[in-house]
């Protein structure tokens, strides 16, 4: 009886359903689909989505709102992820909140100041105000940029909000906060405001550079057949036929190793003269690595990086390198070899607390780089009658990208060119974690002269790509009327929210490699 009465009252729900009756399921009309209706999205080409609330949450600072993450109100129109931010207005007429610092400073160098944000508003004609706050490093003479009220044009639904600061000039690499202001002006309690993905000019200027990226990408990759550079492969210094012990071409690089906490040794790569190909393949010594960590209680027993190589009148090799102990003191080490291959290193460093760049041999001295200074000496292997003279230092060159740090100075000459050129890699965020490479220009090696082109010499890779962090140590060569650039990137396939937050344990060292041709070089430093 029971089993009979469940299934009239099933067919009586059904007639009246099909009758016109409302079902318990049946929806009303949303009467805010007509404000969503027909949304199309901006073009937010050269812009990145920095806050979602999906992959990452920034945090958000305020002296009396909450904001936190919630699930979205309303997933259709102009925003339809799972979450978003959201707070309630506790009253003040102009209530702000602002994020932690940026990782990386803003970059305006290939996209116009201008900024993004998905707002869901209680109301219409609510004031929204976005203002980009200074690095603390940039100076005390910058001040907070703030746009011009941007109004809300709908209640209750998703809209893009766009805030333009390119009127008011910032300068690009010196801003790291964003402080939004809601209903500025206003001081009604208890409305509930969202936003979502807010978007910031894209730093990914990689197109924009001089040097483009050419050749097996990458040339040289960690290799789990060699123990000695199964993780990282890395700082490639070159050697051409006129300048090394053989007439051939030599590249010396470090490798890293999972062993005892990744130990770091140096290795040997040769091309015959003859044979020379720009971008390889370089053949491996066997040998390898030429200059191994030294024994515990030694001033190189955790890493030897940096390799600066130079072939004295002598004919003998000097192979200045950077030495780690384990407890971190960083020391110029120097080893010699007759045959490239075979080093015997000095009992003592060459320099403490210092780290090498490069080296050279010219008009009887030797020049060691290592960063913003050069030591001069006539005999490689001690430092008796040195003189030290200072070449470049932090800030002056374009875009202010290498304000807080330069490093990794790597000088040569071009034929029939009567200057000396010093690439070198910068940043404006991070001691150790450059983005960009610079030239300076110089007529004696130690008076230097940054070229004032905005147009970027070459940075790190696309968002995505296996260099997408970090570069280092541009190595440049000239061959057949074209130059070849040469250096150490750092990163991992695939998409990261935040590629700027540092050595991720995943990433790695490899080697890339760029050209571009003299003729543009040359007009590029203004040389004609």
């Amino acid at each position: 009886m029971v089993r009979t009465s469940i299934i009239l009252a099933t067919l009586a729900l059904s007639l009246a359903a099909c009758q016109g009756g409302a079902s318990a399921d049946t929806e009303d009309p949303d009467p805010l689909d007509e404000l969503d209706a027909g949304y199309v999205e901006p073009d937010f080409t050269g812009y990145f989505d920095r806050v979602n609330f999906e992959d990452q949450t920034m945090s958000f600072i305020s002296p009396t709102l909450t904001v936190s993450r919630v699930g979205n109100p309303r997933k259709k129109g102009a925003n339809t992820s799972r979450r978003c931010g959201h707070f309630v207005t506790a009253g003040g007429k102009y209530e702000y909140m602002y994020t932690t610092q940026l990782s990386k400073n803003l970059d305006f160098t290939g996209t116009p100041a201008k900024f993004w944000m998905k707002v869901l508003a209680p109301k219409a004609g609510a004031q929204v105000i976005l203002s980009i706050d200074p690095n603390p490093d940039g100076g005390n003479y910058l001040q907070t940029i703030q746009s011009d009220p941007v109004l809300t044009t709908k209640a209750g639904v998703w809209e893009d909000l766009c805030f333009d600061l390119t009127g008011k000039n910032p300068m690009t690499n010196k801003y790291a906060k964003i402080t939004l202001m809601f209903d500025a002006g206003g001081e009604t309690v208890g409305e509930d405001w969202y936003f979502d993905d807010i978007r910031i000019p894209d730093d990914d200027i990689s197109d924009l550079a001089l040097f483009k990226r050419v050749g097996p990408d990458p040339v040289f990759a960690p290799d789990k057949a060699h123990q000695w550079m199964n993780t990282h492969i890395a700082n490639p210094a070159i050697l051409s036929p006129e300048k090394s012990c053989d007439g051939n071409w030599w590249l010396y690089a470090r490798g890293g190793n999972d062993i005892n906490n990744s130990n770091e040794q140096i290795g040997v790569f040769t091309q015959k003269a003859d044979e020379f190909n720009p971008l390889g393949p370089w053949t491996y010594y066997k040998g390898n690595p030429v200059i191994a960590v030294g024994k515990s209680g030694s001033y190189d027993e955790w890493r030897c990086l940096d390799p600066a190589p130079v072939v004295g009148p002598d004919g003998k090799t000097y192979l200045y390198y950077k030495a780690r102990t384990r407890s971190a003191n960083n020391d110029i080490a120097l080893a010699w070899s007759t045959d490239g291959y075979n080093f015997t290193k000095l009992d003592q460093p060459w320099l403490k607390n210092a780290g090498t760049c490069d080296a050279l041999y010219y008009d009887g001295k030797y020049y060691i780089f290592r960063g913003t200074r050069v030591d001069i000496v006539s005999n490689p292997l001690n430092r008796d009658g040195v003189v030290t003279r200072t070449t470049i230092t932090p800030g002056g060159a374009p875009s202010h990208f290498d304000d807080k740090v330069l490093h990794g100075t790597m000088v040569f000459r071009l034929d029939g060119v009567d200057k000396w050129f010093m690439a070198y890699q910068g940043s404006p965020d991070h001691w150790d974690f450059p983005d960009r490479f610079h030239v300076a220009i110089s007529d004696d090696l130690v008076t230097w002269t940054k070229v004032q082109n905005p147009q970027p010499l070459f940075t790190r890779g696309h968002r995505g790509k296996w260099d997408q962090c970090a570069i280092w140590y541009p190595e440049i060569f000239e061959w057949e009327n074209n130059l070849y650039l040469y250096y150490e990137g750092w990163g991992l396939e695939g998409f990261l929210q935040d590629r700027d937050a540092g050595y991720m344990i995943e990433s790695h060292s490899s080697v890339g490699a760029a050209t571009c041709s003299k003729a543009d070089f040359l007009k590029w430093c203004g040389i004609e």
